[in-house]
């Protein structure tokens, strides 16, 4: 190639060069590339909390009988489904034991409060006299007549013992005597004896110091018990009589089970004749004007992103395409160890909700953590 052909095609190629920039040719590669318009279904998800939880009411309760001993269902007044009021009957046991009690604690007050009747006066100053009179004959000693009593049975004990001694004397050398009446004859007759025998030297030798204390101690107690039977009782006797009567109503108290507030009665598990274990629960009741979602699915990744007051959109799997609006009152402050990671418990409360909303039905929340 000469040199005029070589220039001649440098010339070409700058001038086409030339056009191509002219005419835009290089755009695609040199202007600037557009920012990506950012997904807004894909972080509108991220803020998102969702959970599942129970639909429960806010005052609900297991109802136990608190009895020191177990005890027998005497009625069973209601059954699931009843609307019962605060103080109303759910379970009547039987309080028989208790019933008596608080009788006597009753009437033991009553009585203290009103003092002796006049027939326990003179029950009381007829002991004292009887006490009196018998000191009086201790210390003058036995009487003629006692004496000769105690005489004529000493004799009889003697004429007896004699009797029994000569038919034994008739066995006493067979070998089987003992089996014989005779001889449980002779023992009962020899001990009879020695009991005359003692009463009537006593009686001759007198009233010992010992027996004449005895005597008067006797008088002392009747005259103690006279003096107290005429006494108005004191106050701490009163006090510890109502305090026996205040605890005799609270054991029978505990003998009927009372709805603690109004609401509907959920389960009732016992029957009438059933015995029942103190604690152990027997009605469940619940105030189902007031319900809330109980949540315990949220894991810890998620709930450092939820907050008291925060706005939840609920839904129940009972009522599908409706949806309520609820909010967050509470947030458990520890965590529960559930299968599978550590989860929080979280309630969520409603201004209102759908009358077919049951006790017991399962929700989901939606939370919206930016709002």
């Amino acid at each position: 190639m000469n040199a005029r052909n070589l220039i001649l095609g440098i010339v070409i190629v700058v001038l086409l060069g030339i056009a191509f920039l002219t005419l835009g040719g290089g755009s695609t590669m040199l202007a600037p590339q557009p920012t990506p318009t950012p997904n807004l279904a894909l972080l509108e998800l991220e803020n998102i909390v969702n959970a599942s939880g129970i639909l429960v009411p806010v005052r609900r309760a297991n109802l136990a009988y608190h009895g020191a001993l177990p005890a027998r269902v005497l009625r069973v007044a209601v059954q699931p489904g009843d609307v019962v009021k605060a103080g109303d009957v759910l379970i009547q046991f039987d309080a028989a034991e208790e019933q008596a009690a608080v009788n006597v604690a009753r009437a033991t007050l009553a009585q203290l409060r009103a003092g002796a009747t006049q027939e326990e006066i003179a029950v009381a100053q007829a002991n004292l006299d009887a006490a009196k009179a018998q000191l009086a004959k201790v210390r003058a000693g036995a009487t003629p007549e006692e004496l000769a009593m105690a005489l004529a049975n000493l004799e009889r004990a003697a004429a007896v013992l004699r009797d029994a001694q000569s038919q034994y004397d008739r066995i006493k050398d067979d070998p089987q005597r003992g089996m014989y009446p005779q001889s449980q004859a002779l023992h009962l007759a020899t001990q009879e004896y020695r009991i005359a025998e003692a009463r009537y030297r006593q009686l001759l030798k007198g009233a010992t110091p010992e027996d004449i204390r005895i005597a008067e101690a006797n008088v002392a107690v009747a005259q103690a018990h006279l003096n107290r039977v005429k006494a108005a009782a004191r106050p701490e006797e009163i006090a510890v009589a109502q305090a026996r009567l205040d605890q005799a109503l609270s054991a029978l108290a505990l003998k009927t089970l009372t709805a603690p507030y109004a609401g509907t009665i959920a389960a009732v598990n016992v029957k009438e004749g059933e015995t029942v274990t103190p604690g152990v629960p027997i009605v469940v009741i619940g105030d189902l004007s007031r319900m809330r979602l109980e949540i315990d699915d949220l894991s810890e990744t998620h709930i450092a992103r939820v907050r008291v007051g925060q706005i939840a959109t609920v839904t129940f799997d009972a009522l599908p395409g409706k949806s309520f609006q609820g909010k967050v009152t509470y947030i458990a402050p520890m965590a529960s160890a559930r299968q599978g990671g550590t989860n929080y418990t979280v309630y969520v409360e409603f201004d209102a909700l759908d009358p077919a909303l049951r006790w017991g039905m399962t929700g989901h929340i939606e939370v919206n953590i930016k709002q």
